[in-house]
């Protein structure tokens, strides 16, 4: 692409960050401002203009997909031989790279191999087991959490090594870390952090090969700046190098940064203004995704951050449909309403329903939604996770449950006879293999047996063996004449499985696994009021009265009616599912956000750490996302820790200006009147023969065929 249309298409500010003069430059892009096409226009411009040569260029991302991106978009402007020149990929990818040619410098191994989180957790376990420390006392997480932190925070400021002041000091954890280099050394491997680390460190104390690649890399360019942490902002001032002419682009926006809990901080987007040269600030601010009311919001909302560099979305766009609040009865009625929007405004109108996402704080969240979604035959995408029942802490409960029910299931024993960890290893997993094939037994007879012929197995493997075939039938027994909210409660505490998770539920991920347990719990509670109300069902009737089974059936039904849902459905016809941090850098024409509720989002971990401004940021992120129309859902009451609660509205709907928003309840969406004709999903069609209002609630009596029935208006499915 000839250099005269680079700056084609492009608005004023846009114009001025791609044909600035050479000098380091901070963009503080908006969303939805056109980052990176700026970014790659930046990159040609450099070359075609400032006679930059294609190799002095380094330019990196933080996700691969984000690098491919960069990559793909950058041949429409710069010729085939010169863009291979040109340095395109993430950090890691970098370090790398050069860490393959200076191994031996880097005092690494020419065959080093990099780790995965898996196997950084088993090293840890390993690890405990060498100093004699039980890992019911020490969570594996917060060692990893320790580990990574030690390592993202190595040096101070002066390059000295890491000093106590600023970083949580643990005598134990440090002593862990020192057998987990030790082990890393041995086993020729590195991880993901010890890849910035190496390459930080190879740079420091051999300066002759800094020096090649800050002859290099004259023109640094880095996306997404926010999420940088305090080792990759140290390495940035390393590779910079003011004799050499080196300049420093940088694009972000801090409020858009979210990734605090895994070490990002947005602090360094302030600390390059202060820390380097004459730093030149251009401000990103036309949006060219959403309506003006949407921007309005997102802006009222950002400004209660008050650490922040500032600056004002706008869009030439029309204000766009108002705002709507949505205050639902609990969770059914909050994925009810959204199941009807999206029927009335997609399905009706043939739209495909990719153009539409349901965004959560959290992944247990999505569980009534899928069931709703399910129930309307309207298909979705749970995005950057998996579906409710597929998740392995769930996986986990269901194989007790089977297990507990059917002696005979193979599949749940293999899954679940070593968690939580109980010294049942491959070697005894395989003994029990090699006996059930030789004797065509299960692995449950299998076991008996073994347990009668004790020569097979070492006395640690036999008692453990023993304690787990005691534990299953304790937990049958334990089961007899029981709700199965309580059954599955207590199957969970008694089998280990929640002192595995609770025991480092502070950290996120495992925080996630307890409220989806928890939301097993509930999901037992409203199949148990399902079946009740279905009781006098054709079908019901004529199935085994046996709880348990039944919802173990109706999980996997579940799991395969999603599937062959899917199967179904044109390629990306789907409602797209998923959390609000997988749901940055992308756009929906129409977008529910919901639980905006005081200890779902803000989530409660916020109010411990005092985060309450990342939680804000995430909520800024989640409104950006819509193009047209927004939605945002909280209820009254909903079902938490097994018990039903009073919901508070979140304060982020408090901060949201008024003029940009309608407020809709579950008590006025609904007009009804004697003589109306609805649907109820047990009892069919029906007539409304009277109206009560009570308190917040209305009640109906409706003539179904030959009965009459008072019934609450939020059970109601469809009216005419």
């Amino acid at each position: 692409m000839k250099s005269l249309n680079l700056l084609k298409n492009l608005n004023n500010k846009q114009k001025e960050v791609v044909s600035e003069i050479r000098k380091n430059l901070l963009i503080l892009a908006g969303a939805g401002s056109g980052k990176t096409l700026v970014l790659i226009r930046r990159i040609a411009w450099l070359i075609y203009k400032e006679n930059c040569a294609p190799k002095s260029i380094l330019a990196m991302t933080f996700t691969n997909k984000a690098a491919l991106e960069l990559k793909k978009r950058i041949k429409f402007f710069i010729k085939n031989d010169q863009k291979n020149d040109i340095w395109i990929g993430t950090f890691h990818s970098f370090a790398y790279y050069i860490l393959r040619i200076y191994y031996l410098e880097a005092g690494l191994t020419q065959n080093f191999q990099i780790i995965d989180i898996f196997d950084q957790k088993n090293f840890i376990k390993r690890i405990l087991k060498k100093l004699y420390l039980q890992d019911k006392n020490y969570s594996i997480d917060n060692i990893l959490k320790y580990i990574n932190n030690f390592k993202n925070n190595f040096f101070n400021k002066n390059n000295n090594y890491f000093n106590k002041q600023n970083f949580f000091y643990d005598p134990i954890f440090s002593k862990i870390y020192i057998e987990y280099k030790n082990l890393c050394k041995i086993t020729e491997v590195i991880d993901f952090n010890d890849l910035i680390l190496y390459l930080y460190k190879l740079f420091l104390y051999n300066p002759h090969i800094l020096k090649i690649y800050q002859q290099r890399f004259k023109n640094i360019l880095i996306d997404e700046f926010q999420d940088t942490n305090d080792l990759q902002y140290k390495f940035i001032s390393l590779l910079y190098n003011k004799s050499y002419n080196t300049k420093i682009f940088l694009v972000g926006d801090d409020d858009q940064s979210i990734y605090g809990w895994r070490g990002a901080q947005v602090e360094n987007m302030y600390r390059f203004l202060k820390d380097f040269d004459k730093v030149k600030t251009i401000l990103l601010e036309q949006n060219y995704r959403s309506t003006s009311n949407i921007l309005k919001a997102a802006n009222e909302l950002i400004s209660h951050n008050n650490t922040r560099l500032k600056k004002k979305l706008w869009t030439h766009e029309n204000d766009g449909r108002l705002i709507y609040i949505y205050t639902a009865f609990n969770e059914f009625d909050e994925a009810k309403y959204i199941a009807k929007q999206i029927y009335k405004n997609f399905i009706k109108k043939n739209i495909e329903l990719n153009n539409c996402a349901i965004l959560y704080r959290n992944n247990f969240q999505s569980r009534i939604l899928e069931e709703v979604m399910l129930k309307f035959a309207i298909p979705y995408k749970i995005y950057g996770g998996v579906r409710f029942f597929e998740r392995q802490e769930i996986k986990y409960i269901l194989s007790y449950l089977r297990l507990i029910s059917n002696y005979n299931d193979d599949n749940s024993f293999e899954r679940i006879i070593n968690i939580p960890k109980r010294n049942i290893g491959e070697k005894t997993l395989n003994i029990i293999k090699y006996i059930s094939k030789k004797y065509l037994l299960t692995l449950w007879e299998s076991s008996i047996y073994l347990l009668k012929n004790k020569k097979y197995l070492n006395t640690m493997s036999f008692n453990s063996l023993k304690k787990f075939i005691n534990l299953i039938k304790f937990l049958k027994k334990n089961i007899k004449n029981k709700p199965l909210s309580i059954i599955i409660k207590e199957t969970i505490k008694d089998s280990g499985l929640w002192e595995m998770y609770n025991k480092s539920c502070f950290t996120e991920k495992n925080f996630n696994k307890i409220n989806n347990l928890k939301e097993l719990i509930n999901a037992a509670d409203d199949f148990t009021k399902n079946s009740l109300k279905n009781k006098n069902n054709f079908f019901y009737k004529n199935i085994k009265n046996n709880l348990l089974i039944n919802f173990l059936s109706q999980s996997l039904l579940l799991t395969e009616d999603i599937n062959l849902n899917k199967i179904n459905q044109k390629i990306n016809n789907y409602i797209q599912m998923m959390t609000i941090h997988a749901s940055k850098g992308l756009e929906f024409s129409e977008v529910f956000i919901i639980g905006m509720e005081e200890g779902i989002f803000p989530n409660k971990i916020s109010f411990i750490n005092q985060n309450i401004n990342e939680e804000r940021r995430l909520a800024y992120v989640g409104i950006t996302r819509a193009k047209k129309k927004l939605t945002l859902t909280y209820t009254k009451k909903r079902y938490l820790y097994g018990k039903e609660i009073n919901s508070i509205p979140s304060r982020f709907i408090q901060e949201l200006p008024e003029n940009c928003i309608k407020k809709i309840s579950y008590l006025n969406k609904k007009k009804y009147f004697i003589g109306q004709i609805i649907y109820h999903k047990n009892f069919g069609k029906g007539i409304i023969l009277k109206i009560e209002i009570i308190k917040n609630n209305i009640k109906l009596q409706i003539k179904f065929n030959k009965i009459k029935k008072w019934i609450m208006s939020n059970y109601i499915h469809f009216y005419i």
